[in-house]
């Protein structure tokens, strides 16, 4: 893989990480994505067959976990409950310079909020996970994962609603 540049540092944050946090939580449950993830040791080290299988299937998870982050996030909470999509004239991004602004604010908010969002439904599905394979964790550990989930949730709200401020100011 390249260097991380901003040309693909959007993609390891809005997809790659989330499918990471799930593909961690899917490890409780199998003892074969497990081995992918088995800390370095003499006996069982991760091989790099381990290795790329864990990255692949990262990035096919963040991919998936985005497509059920736009069916319950971007539709019930976002969209019924928080900002509105904003009327774009996509004409006015033939313009070289628009188009760079508003590549920037794809890049500055868009790709956040993804994160964020992604995030969130990864974090719920490696908890339930964990759950189907430990059983129920401790008052404390709900606690934990409930303000995370909020702080992500807010989190994104957030960022989106910067992302379609500055899209409206750039092409509406």
């Amino acid at each position: 893989m390249k260097d991380v540049t901003d040309k693909n540092f959007g993609v390891l944050i809005a997809f790659w990480l989330p499918g990471f946090l799930l593909l961690w939580g899917l490890s409780y449950s199998s003892d074969e994505i497990a081995t992918w993830l088995a800390k370095p040791s003499v006996k069982d080290a991760p091989t790099i067959g381990g290795f790329l299988y864990a990255t692949l299937a990262s990035l096919a998870l963040g991919l998936l976990i985005s497509a059920i982050r736009w069916l319950v996030v971007d539709s019930f909470l976002h969209h019924v409950t928080g900002p509105k999509y904003p009327d774009i004239d996509f004409a006015k991004l033939k313009d070289k310079d628009a188009f760079a602004v508003f590549q920037g604010a794809v890049e500055n908010h868009y790709r956040y909020y993804q994160y964020y969002s992604n995030t969130l439904v990864a974090v719920i599905g490696a908890f339930g996970f964990y759950i189907y394979a430990r059983g129920l964790p401790s008052f404390l550990t709900w606690c934990v994962v409930i303000a995370i989930g909020v702080a992500l949730l807010l989190a994104s709200h957030d960022c989106l609603n910067n992302y379609y401020k500055r899209v409206a100011e750039i092409a509406a």
